[in-house]
């Protein structure tokens, strides 16, 4: 399934939605997103990001009562995948050795990093 793009401040959230082992409500996801990123957000605005967040179908909306919580729709693994493979795809022509290459070019891989590197590839072989 193709994604939406998400602008930044909507990944804030997302990210502190996704951090949650709970249905956020909306005062909630407001102190977390200011706690955890440093923003002095109001709970209008918050509400904004949640409600395109909804529109792109990566939350829904529930209503119990009064109280509305936010449930997820997308998984954080889900999104970050596909973040991953855009990168790939658009910085590095699809190719994952390129991407290898750049990414230990400044600092290279550590022995710890070429070791889970060899086990995943030979578990992707199985």
């Amino acid at each position: 399934m193709e994604l939406k793009e998400l602008t930044t401040s909507e990944t804030l959230v997302m990210k502190c939605i996704w951090e949650s082992d709970h249905e956020m409500a909306l005062s909630e996801i407001v102190e977390k997103t200011n706690e955890k990123f440093g923003k002095e957000w109001k709970s209008q605005t918050v509400s904004t990001f949640l409600a395109k967040l909804c529109l792109k179908n990566y939350i829904k909306m529930k209503r119990s009562g009064r109280t509305i919580t936010y449930e997820v729709l997308v998984r954080e693994e889900e999104y970050k995948s596909e973040q991953a493979r855009e990168f790939v795809d658009f910085w590095n022509g699809g190719s994952l050795k390129q991407f290898i290459t750049a990414f230990y070019k400044e600092k290279p891989a550590s022995r710890e990093d070429l070791a889970e590197l060899r086990k995943m590839i030979d578990d992707m072989d199985e």
